[in-house]
């Protein structure tokens, strides 16, 4: 009885082993066909906004503006969905990184080498201040309090605070030393006192948390490094539309519900919003329709705008095992498209 019930025990440890092995040996396998497919989307993609930016370089030689707007073949098939006959399922997302702010459009970073001469073309605009004070107090409205905190920000020291982690000295906007604060951390670091690499570093800046950086995402890229240019109002979304910053300066104010609207209903009549109407007679209308003609648009933005910097996310799924990958391509350099990020889970 007892080498019965040895053996019974053994074969049941065997039985089990060799399940539990049989279902991690299949899971390594659909993790590396969802990894393998995710990359395929990542390269459907990229496919996608080549072919767009193939088709602005012909406009551009045929004397007609190449601007970007959602009626565009990337921006058709921007939300894609395949099937592969094997049972995988890929999702392939496309953005244009001009339908969000560029958080390092607010302080010009220019090519100088070091010292005074790269930290004169990197200071803050005159309205960045006020702006992003705008914009954050925007923000921190509508982020939901939970019983366990509340959120209480002062958005004018937040702003000042972004503001001089961008830019390119070491001395903040009230005479103080940058360094104090980061260098106090555990384990102490630096501010960028350049571009921003990735949304996420938000949350390294003096005053700024997890909560706050997650609820500026949704508005807010760093694509273009280098850029300057604005939102694109062409192909932002709505609650982006919403941070267009205009009037005359000294009296900017966000742009209200009922620009908003005008704007998308532009859109929606397959039509643009131009700066100049020279672009295209037919389609473009200008900004004066759409209530923003007095003073202008700050960050300034030159419409309709080339999109050249796009976010492709790809996600696949096989036998429930779901893996993403997270893409930034730009198409400066019309023979090769340069890789400027990649993220995977």
């Amino acid at each position: 009885l007892i080498i019965g019930l040895l053996l019974s025990a053994g074969i049941f440890t065997f039985l089990n082993r060799s399940i539990v092995d049989g279902i991690l040996v299949s899971n390594r396998d659909n993790e590396a066909a969802a990894m393998a497919l995710a990359r395929g989307g990542i390269q459907l993609g990229t496919a996608v906004v080549y072919r767009q930016r193939h088709r602005a370089q012909v406009l551009s030689m045929s004397n007609r503006d190449a601007g970007s707007t959602l009626d565009d073949f990337w921006a058709r098939v921007r939300f894609s969905s395949l099937e592969t006959e094997w049972g995988g399922k890929l999702v392939i997302e496309v953005e244009d990184t001009g339908a969000r702010l560029n958080i390092n459009a607010l302080v010009p970073h220019g090519t100088g080498t070091q010292g005074e001469e790269a930290s004169q073309e990197s200071q803050a605009n005159q309205e960045s201040e006020e702006f992003l004070i705008e914009v954050l107090r925007k923000v921190i409205a509508e982020m939901k309090p939970s019983e366990e905190r509340e959120f209480t920000y002062d958005e004018r020291e937040l702003a000042r605070n972004l503001i001089d982690y961008l830019d390119a000295d070491d001395i903040a906007i009230n005479g103080r030393n940058e360094d104090d604060y980061y260098l106090s951390r555990n384990p102490p670091y630096s501010p960028a006192n350049g571009p921003m690499m990735s949304i996420d570093e938000i949350a390294m800046v003096e005053g700024f948390d997890v909560d706050l950086a997650n609820a500026m995402k949704p508005y807010f890229t760093v694509h273009p490094l280098l850029g300057e240019q604005g939102i694109n109002v062409n192909t932002a979304p709505s609650h982006v539309l919403a941070l267009l910053y205009f009037g005359s300066s000294g009296d900017m104010s966000l742009a209200r519900e009922d620009v908003v609207g005008d704007i998308l209903k532009v859109r929606e009549a397959g039509r643009f919003v131009c700066s100049e109407t020279e672009s295209d007679t037919k389609k473009c209308v200008p900004l004066s329709e759409v209530g923003l003609a007095e003073g202008g648009i700050f960050p300034p933005v030159s419409l309709p705008q080339v999109s050249l910097v796009f976010k492709i996310t790809a996600r696949a799924e096989v036998n429930q095992v779901v893996r993403s990958i997270e893409a930034v391509i730009d198409l400066t350099n019309r023979e090769t498209p340069q890789l400027l990020s990649w993220r995977s889970n």
